[in-house]
Order: C-alpha cells, then structure tokens, then sequence
C-alpha cells in the first residue's frame, strides 16, 4: 500500500472510519438558494464527496435558528426525509456522515456590545435566555440528526463564528459570568458541549473546530488555543485545529491561499498535539494537496486526522489516482478560493481548475459518446488551449496544437517567477506534462495562419490565441515596459519601480517586486486598489499590501513618461515621482482579429478564454471544456 498510515482504519468512539481521510464542511449556499429543503444538486455533491473514497463526510446547510439564517429547516418533514437519503447515500460508500453547526448569527444579537464580529460590529450583547435558547435549539438539532441516522456532529467554534467570539478575548468583552477571565468564557461553549454530550451520548461523535490561532493581535494565539482545545476535549471526540478569523486580514490563513507556503497550518495542530493536555483525536487541516502531505501529517504523528476540501473539488478523483500510483495525474488545487466565492457572485459553485464543478447533476447526462473522431486544429497553448486540446484528445479526436512561442502555459507563465503564485505554477506545470503525455501533436514556435489550417485539411478549429497587453497612448510610453516584459526580467529593473496601473496584475506584481527588495509605486485611476480581483483574492492582496513596502496612489492618472520620471495627476493635482524603471500593467485585450481570421475554415468553429475577452481561468477551462465536449 502506497499510503498505509493515512489509509488505515481507524475508531472514533463507537464507530470505525475506513481511513483518516475527512471531507471538511464546505457550505455553498446557491446550491440552496435559501431552500429550507435540500435540493438535487446538494444531495449529489455530499453524496459524491462520499464517493471520493474518504472516510467521513462533514454535510453542512442547516438553520440551528430558523428565523435568523435561512438554510435547510430540520422542522420540515422533507427536510428530514432527504437528510435520510443523503445520509444513506454517503453510507454507501463506506463513509460515515457528521453534520455541521455552523451558526453564522445570533440573529440581531453579538456576544458583547459593540466587539467586532464575523461581519463586521455588532449592536448589542446577546442575553443569557437568548443564550440558553440557541443551546436548547442545538441539543433539538442534534437528537433530530440522530434520529435521521447521522453519525456524528461538526460544532464551529472557529474562525470568528459567533460561538468562537465566546472564547476569543478579543470578541469577547462581556462583564458577566460569561466574559472577562478565561474560565467565563469558556462557560457558554462548554455548556453547550454538555448538552449534547448529555442528550446523544456516545450514539454519535462529535467535532468541534476552533482556530488553534486567530493571528489578531488581542486574539487567541497559540498558548491560548491549546488551553481551550484542553477545556472543550472531554466533551469532544475529535478537535479540528484550524487558524485565523473570516476577515480580510486573517483569513487567508482559514483557507491558505499562495501567500502561505506549504502545509501552513499544520504546526498548530503538532504543538496540540505535543502539548499531551488534549485529551481527544487531533484533526488537521488547511491546503492538503494529495495523499502525500496526508500521510506525512499522519505518519509523523502530527495529528490523528486530516481533513480536505478544496482538493477534491478540484479533483474528486484524487484520492483513487494516489492510491491508484497516479499522483502525477491529480489536477491541483491553485488555492484561488473561486468555489467559496461562488455565491457572492450570484453563481452556482464553480472551480477555477475543474469545469464539471457545480454541474454534476446535469453534466453525465451531456457528455455523450463521440459518434464521429475528427482533425482538430487547437490553436494557442495556454491554459484554454491545452485544456480544450487535451479533452479532445481523451475523446479520441486526431489533436494538433500549435503554439507562437517556445513553451506551453500562455500568459499564466509568469506564475513561476512569484513565490505566492506557486499553486498557479504548479498547475500550469501539470498541464504541459499532460500534453506531453497525451496523444496531442504539438508544433511549438509555429504561429498558425488561416492558410497553414486550411492546407491541412482540418475539420473543426478552437481559437486560444489569447490576449495583449493594453499600451495606452501616454507621451514617452515607449520607455515603460509591460508588466508581461518584467516578469522573469527582474534583475534588469531598477531598484525604484513605478507601475502604471492597479489592478490584479499590477498589485501582484508590486507585491512581488516588493519581495525582492524593489522599492515600488503603483498609480492606479480608481478609488480601490486590484478592483478587478474576485472577493477573497482582493481581500488577502489588500491585507499584503497593508504589511508591505508598497506605495500605492489611488486616483492617480498617469499623464507622460519620460526616461527616469512619471509624471501624474493625483486627484487634481499635477505630481512626478522619480523611477529607475517603468511598468505598464493597464489590462489585457483579446486578439479578436487573430481569432477571427480562422473563422469559415471549417464547420466547427469555437473561440476559448482569453481572445473573447480576458478575464480569469475558470472561465478559459469552461469554455475549453465546453468547445472540445461538443466536437
């Protein structure tokens, strides 16, 4: 066995798991949209975490209070009748079933008056009947789920959640037996825990996560974290150490993005678990990309459990591949947090690297068989052309990618040169391996023309060509370089560095400048800084920028260049900023004309990413996706 230790049985009070791999709670609301009756497509996506081969799966989505958050209602015959199947269905696999607390709200009520909470401040400290109600509900909750026929219960004391402002001497600023010393703010979780201990027994396990470290000054750190992991243990079955606050500041350590390194959660867990004072299982957690690092924390002795997320979504095959000796065939995780962000856009959940993603339900009943195979010319060779490439390929069509330059990747190359973009490197990496061993003819530093495909005799093309960078007519503009043009050319750049532009690009590659040692400005027209950056990404760019040597001006418009010195109007005002180096990052533009001109060569004609407009990779592997599905 490839990974005897993480995929070895183990017990969990009275219930065995099959391996001490678990499916962390992921709660993405559109696939409710406030129903409080699961729908189809949630039931499917517990039902496939099942399938994924882990051995427990933690479902989340219900409302403990009803009136205050509207998810699934346990009160509902319907609710508890599809919560049966759901669980069923997860036991079908061999996997035991947990259900979340979670509890985002106290309704209009905060743990003390005025103390910062998960959304920002409250207005007035919840009272001790108010308290005892949402303890009584829990306890309700928790005998219900038993009866529906879940193994076990997930408690969120974590990451600045209302029970967690409990704990954290930060939230926590009540002057009753409920706040002030540690012993008080540990009562209300504690009595919470003894009620359901004292109503389920040992029938079902049960969970709790808290943040090991909230990494907010005033906060719970680490001593702290141990001490209440110490209190809460007796109680507990497992505890999940997890990290951080839901705030832009601390929250890219509750879901690790590039700006940790590897595994930048599991020391927390190791210090539990050393510390001899926990007096249950230790479960871990945060940017687990494969059965490797699983079985390192587990064989290590590092904790009992690892639990896993955004891994399987974006691959739900990646347990099977390791064990299978495929580790090189997992599709990674670029930890961009485009599946939590889903909903704040209105969309139904979707992965940046995985197109099925949210479309489970659907998708099977789509993909039909290939009923002819046909010569397909993909042309361009970053990410959307070697996605559409590489799943036309794997449905047996005759493939030939061509490429302008020397190597695969596009414009997402410039990955390898930044540290924090190592995920995105990776990925890229995967996908040029894959061609490599894929069946895809590939003709690099050939820049195809409508002539070159028409003398081929193609029968379907799928234009990737891509994007450019936006010049804008600025006086001196010749002596600025593209953002593009300074990655990898790090060395060639001053050591005072002014860039032209604030958004995505230019912010990350101000931060990344700033990491080697460059003095760095950004002018940057709007109000905000890299305003065109999903939610979560613009939160931690912004939380970076705050602990940086970055100087960015907002509302500075960019009026000539000359060698040396920039000349600008901030708000009004006429300004010039001294620069040993230039860069431009004023957006991208589609290759529409490129694109356009292999148009009419053949029957089958589709344009992907980039060349119809630039915007992020999910929607340049969708589209990839997508055109090669239809061939």
């Amino acid at each position: 066995m490839l990974y005897p230790n993480v995929l070895s049985p183990i017990r969990v009070g009275k219930f065995v798991f099959k391996n001490r791999l678990v499916v962390a709670p992921s709660a993405f609301a559109t696939f409710d949209s406030a129903h409080p009756v699961p729908t189809s497509e949630s039931m499917k996506l517990f039902s496939d975490r099942a399938k994924t081969g882990a051995g427990h799966v933690t479902v989340t989505g219900f409302s403990v209070v009803p009136e205050y958050e509207k998810r699934w209602d346990l009160s509902v015959k319907q609710t508890k009748d599809r919560l049966a199947t759901m669980v069923e269905s997860i036991h079908y696999y061999g996997a035991k079933a947990s259900m979340e607390f979670v509890s985002a709200f106290f309704g209009d009520y905060g743990v003390s008056d005025g103390a910062p909470g998960i959304y920002g401040i409250v207005a007035r400290e919840i009272p001790v009947d108010e308290m005892m109600r949402y303890r009584d509900r829990y306890v309700e909750c928790a005998m219900i789920l038993k009866k529906i026929g879940f193994d076990g219960l997930f408690l969120h004391f974590g990451h600045g959640m209302p029970m967690a402002q409990f704990l954290s001497p930060l939230t926590n600023k009540r002057t009753d037996d409920y706040g002030g010393s540690f012993e008080n703010r540990i009562r209300f979780p504690l009595d919470m825990l003894a009620s359901i201990r004292q109503a389920v027994g040992d029938d079902m396990f049960i969970e709790a996560r808290i943040s090991g470290s909230e990494y907010q000054p005033g906060g719970i750190d680490l001593d702290e974290g141990i001490r209440i992991g110490e209190a809460l243990s007796p109680y507990l079955d497992v505890l999940q150490v997890s990290a951080g606050l839901h705030t832009p500041d601390w929250m890219t350590h509750t879901h690790p993005t590039g700006f940790r390194g590897r595994l930048p959660n599991v020391h927390l867990a190791r210090a539990f678990k050393e510390s001899g004072r926990i007096k249950c299982m230790i479960e871990t957690l945060g940017a687990i990309r494969d059965l490797h690092d699983a079985e390192e924390i587990i064989t290590s002795g590092t904790a009992d459990l690892t639990a896993i997320c955004r891994s399987l979504i974006a691959d739900p095959e990646m347990i099977s591949k390791c064990i299978e000796g495929r580790i090189e065939d997992v599709v990674p995780c670029i930890q961009c947090m485009r599946c939590h962000d889903s909903g704040i856009y209105g969309q139904h959940l979707q992965c940046s690297v995985n197109p099925k993603t949210g479309m489970e339900l659907w998708i099977g009943g789509m993909e039909e068989p290939v009923k002819k195979t046909v010569k397909v010319a993909v042309i361009g060779g970053g990410p959307a052309g070697m996605m559409a490439a590489l799943t036309a390929s794997e449905r047996g069509h005759d493939v030939t990618l061509y490429e302008a330059s020397g190597s695969l990747g596009g414009l997402m190359r410039y990955a390898e040169h930044v540290s924090f973009k190592y995920p995105h490197a990776r990925y890229i990496r995967y996908m040029a391996d894959k061609i490599c061993k894929s069946s895809v003819t590939v003709k690099l530093n050939m820049r195809a023309t409508p002539e070159m495909i028409k003398a081929e005799g193609y029968d379907a093309v799928i234009s990737a060509v891509g994007s450019a960078p936006v010049v804008p007519s600025i006086p001196g503009v010749e002596h600025a370089v593209t953002a593009i043009q300074a990655h990898g050319a790090e060395d060639k750049l001053g050591d005072n560095i002014v860039i032209i532009g604030g958004g995505q690009v230019g912010i990350e590659l101000a931060l990344h400048l700033d990491m080697t040692g460059k003095k760095t400005t950004v002018l940057e027209m709007q109000r905000e800084a890299a305003p065109d950056a999903t939610t979560t990404q613009r939160d931690e760019l912004i939380a970076e920028l705050r602990n940086s040597g970055v100087n960015v001006l907002n509302f500075a418009k960019c009026t000539a260049i000359e060698p040396g010195k920039v000349f600008f109007d901030h708000d009004g005002v006429a300004k010039s900023i001294e620069a040993d180096s230039i860069v431009i990052a004023a957006g991208m533009k589609p290759n529409t004309a490129e694109s356009d001109s292999f148009m009419g060569i053949t029957e089958f004609y589709r344009s992907i990413g980039d060349c119809n407009s630039p915007r992020i990779l999910e929607w340049a592997i969708k589209e990839a996706y997508y055109a090669a599905m239809n061939l």
